[in-house]
């Protein structure tokens, strides 16, 4: 009996590079296979299709930001935005 296919942990991304779809692509799909998650559970727990779940993955264009942040959260990744300065005249 075969246990299915296994699923291979990928390294997180270095996290301290400019915020683009490419990295969040890529960190979703680290933190999905460090947790052993296949595309098509992992879209079913966040509530998208399997093709969103493999644009938002691939950095593709013409995905909702609402469902790159439903996937995020679902998957406990925070996406922060740091205060900035406001120049005072």
């Amino acid at each position: 009996m075969s246990k299915g296919k296994q699923i291979k942990s990928l390294p997180s991304p270095d996290l301290n590079q400019t915020l683009t779809l490419e990295l969040i692509g890529q960190s979703i799909k680290a933190r999905r296979t460090q947790q052993k998650l296949d595309r098509k559970t992992t879209a079913m727990l966040c509530e998208v299709s399997t093709v969103t779940l493999g644009k938002i993955e691939n950095a593709s264009s013409g995905v909702r930001m609402e469902s790159v942040l439903k996937v995020m959260t679902a998957l406990g990744i925070k996406l922060a935005i740091q205060p900035w300065d406001i120049p005072h005249d």
